[in-house]
C-alpha cells in the first residue's frame, strides 16, 4: 500500500512539474495591482484592477459578453423592456408593485445572468444601489431593483 501511495504521489508530481511551464499555468496567474499602473503594461492588465470583477473573472480574463452587460439600472430596464413580447409588458404592468417578487425565479434568475450580476458587473450594481440604499449588493437584490425599474416605466 505505501509503495503504491508514493507512486502516485511521484506521478502526480511528475505531471505538476512538466505542467508547470504550460499556457494554463500561467494563465492561472493574477497580475498584482502594480502592474495596473505601469506604462507598459497591457490594456487587459491595466483594466482587471480587481480579479472577478468589471466583467473579468478571478484570472483577469476578459468574459466574452462582458461589452453586451448594461452598467446602468436605467440601460438594464430599457434593454430588458424592450425584448419582453406584449403578453408579457402586460404581465408585468398588473402585477402589483408590493408582489414582483412572484418574478425572482425565472425571470429574475434570466436578468441575472444575462446582465453579469453574478459575475462582478459592478457599474450595473452600482447603479442600482444608488435607487435602493437601504438594499444589499447581492444580484438577487439587485435583479429585483431592475425588475421595479422595469414595473415603473410601464406605469
Amino acid at each position: 500500500m505505501k509503495n503504491t501511495l508514493s507512486g502516485i504521489c511521484l506521478a502526480i508530481t511528475t505531471v505538476m512539474a512538466a505542467c508547470a511551464g504550460t499556457a494554463w499555468a500561467q494563465d492561472a496567474a493574477v497580475p498584482s495591482a502594480n502592474a495596473a499602473s505601469t506604462s507598459h503594461a497591457s490594456p487587459a492588465t491595466s483594466t482587471c484592477a480587481t480579479p472577478g470583477k468589471n466583467g473579468y473573472d478571478k484570472n483577469c480574463k476578459r468574459y466574452p459578453d462582458a461589452d453586451t452587460w448594461p452598467t446602468t439600472c436605467e440601460q438594464a430596464a430599457t434593454q430588458i423592456l424592450a425584448k419582453l413580447d406584449d403578453a408579457s409588458k402586460q404581465r408585468v404592468k398588473d402585477a402589483k408593485y408590493e408582489n414582483l417578487i412572484q418574478f425572482h425565479m425565472g425571470w429574475g434568475t434570466g436578468i441575472r445572468n444575462d446582465t453579469g450580476l453574478w459575475r462582478g458587473n459592478v457599474a450595473l450594481t452600482d447603479s442600482c444601489m444608488a435607487k435602493d440604499k437601504d438594499g444589499s449588493r447581492h444580484p438577487d437584490d439587485i435583479s429585483m431593483v431592475i425588475i421595479q425599474e422595469i414595473w415603473k416605466k410601464l406605469h
